[in-house]
């Protein structure tokens, strides 16, 4: 990349961009206050002038230093005016939106994470700058009545549409500028593959979360794509392919509602493209096995509807509490290639299927539950309730998971040792923290014990455990323990 000194000093670059970004942001406060100019339209004002200008920061500044210093200002500078009400023609909306803290974030990131390689860092703001305001400006003024909800905030067909075409474009130009011997063919598959990743992130935000996950997660595709061969490119759009696939038809199935599609979509798409074979096999082994599972026995199952907080049809929390661990540990791998992570992304599977079997072989079995407590009798679907087939079904659930291990290098054995035995001590931490710190109610009405906060149509009664704590937390601590344990168990090995 071409780089101009065009300051001498790398401080005279940074008070420059520092007082440049102030500029934007008093301009966009007279247009809103002296011009009546909407917030909407002085928020993608700042977005986009800002964006812009720290795209030339690396052709400009030779440190890091400078750019994350600003970043870093900015992030506490707006966040102070969210909580204050200043600023407010960036921070004027109708909803509620952490998008000013997220843009500085992003860029600090992506400056930690490549400023050396700093062609990721400008596609990854660039499809943040440009691609987010012109999917909200054409979503909002071509769609009319084609909205609908992927998980909290209302998005656009024409929206998200215009994210994939605007990042594919930025992808395929900048690619052209920076590695003229890539081939077409690569050029389109790796554009394609960003801007899907791109769609799928932008897809799942809300509260301005999008200015975090679009850049992140382009900039992490983009990575991986140029670091991977033409064979492996059609590799990472097959898999992309598979994962929405499988997200579409577990959403036909209502394995999962669309935001869990999405969800699952995503997290595929990225798990599948960093790991190959080697991670994707035992991510579908939960997942199928798991949603078969929770598929059988539905007359059994009645009697725990209402206590357990959802049903089978799972959403993105359920998705990312599941989930969640495996895909940062994926993304670790990435950055550092050390298998360690790999080790932690089996374990946190393991304690996922064991959780999963242990509920849904329990439930199945028709044998009334005892708490890991007490060893009392409790309803089937309470917390911490466990049975002797539901804890075999943990231990079948964790066996299963941890041969997925096998293909892997290393110590295999080891490998497959601690991620039975970091699943299964997984799944129990699952129970006692069900049944200590999770967050139960009674129903004023049925007086029935539950995890629901609304039952019989009316607020339930908050009797026990911490009011934040649902099933999701809950599984987050499943996974995390069983990723912790498995590693551990294997570093002791």
């Amino acid at each position: 990349m071409p780089f101009y000194d065009v300051f001498g000093n790398d401080w005279i670059g940074f008070a420059f961009y520092f007082v440049a970004i102030l500029a934007l942001v008093f301009v966009s406060g007279i247009l809103l206050e002296k011009f009546k100019v909407s917030g909407q339209i002085t928020r993608q004002f700042v977005h986009a002038g800002v964006g812009l200008l720290v795209l030339t920061s690396p052709f400009t500044i030779h440190s890091p230093l400078q750019p994350s210093l600003l970043a870093g200002i900015f992030i506490v500078l707006n966040l102070v005016n969210i909580l204050k009400g200043g600023m407010k023609g960036i921070h004027s909306t109708e909803r509620f939106s952490l998008g000013t803290v997220f843009f500085p974030l992003s860029f600090l990131i992506l400056i930690l994470l490549y400023w050396d390689k700093a062609y990721i860092l400008i596609v990854g703001m660039a499809i943040m700058t440009i691609s987010d305001p012109l999917a909200s400006i054409l979503g909002t003024r071509l769609s009319r009545d084609k909205f609908f909800v992927p998980w909290k905030d209302k998005k656009s067909v024409t929206g998200l549409f215009t994210i994939f075409i605007s990042a594919t474009v930025i992808v395929l130009v900048i690619t052209t500028w920076i590695k003229p011997d890539f081939s077409l063919t690569r050029l389109i598959i790796l554009s394609v593959t960003v801007g899907i990743v791109a769609t799928a992130a932008e897809s799942i935000s809300f509260a301005g979360s999008d200015n975090l996950s679009l850049p992140l997660l382009s900039a992490l595709m983009y990575d991986i794509g140029l670091e991977t061969s033409n064979g492996g490119l059609l590799a990472i759009l097959g898999w992309i392919f598979l994962s929405l696939l499988l997200a579409l038809g577990s959403h036909r199935l209502k394995a999962l509602d669309i935001s869990g599609a999405f969800g699952a979509m995503l997290l595929g798409a990225i798990v599948f493209s960093i790991g190959g074979i080697r991670w994707a096999l035992p991510m579908l082994t939960f997942y199928i096995l798991s949603s078969i599972l929770s598929k059988i026995g539905g007359k059994k199952k009645q009697k725990a509807k209402g206590i357990i907080e959802k049903g089978s049809r799972r959403d993105i929390y359920q998705v990312f509490a599941n989930g969640g661990v495996a895909f940062l540990a994926a993304i670790f791998y990435w950055y550092t290639k050390s298998n360690l992570a790999y080790i932690v992304f089996l374990g946190s599977l393991a304690a996922a299927t064991a959780d999963t079997w242990a509920t849904e072989i329990g439930l199945l079995s028709g044998i009334r539950p005892v708490s890991i407590l007490n060893f009392r009798h409790v309803l089937p679907g309470t917390s911490g309730g466990i049975t002797p087939v539901g804890t075999a079904g943990a231990i079948a659930g964790a066996f299963i998971l941890s041969l997925g291990g096998l293909p892997g290098s290393g110590n295999k054995l080891i490998i497959a040792e601690a991620a039975l035995l970091g699943g299964f001590l997984g799944a129990m931490v699952d129970s006692l923290a069900g049944a200590t710190i999770q967050a139960q109610y009674k129903c004023t009405k049925c007086n029935k014990i539950t995890e629901k906060k609304i039952h019989c149509g009316i607020r339930s009664k908050h009797i026990s455990g911490v009011h934040w704590i649902n099933n999701d937390v809950v599984n987050l601590i499943c996974t995390l323990s069983g990723g912790v344990f498995a590693l551990g168990l294997s570093l002791l090995s």
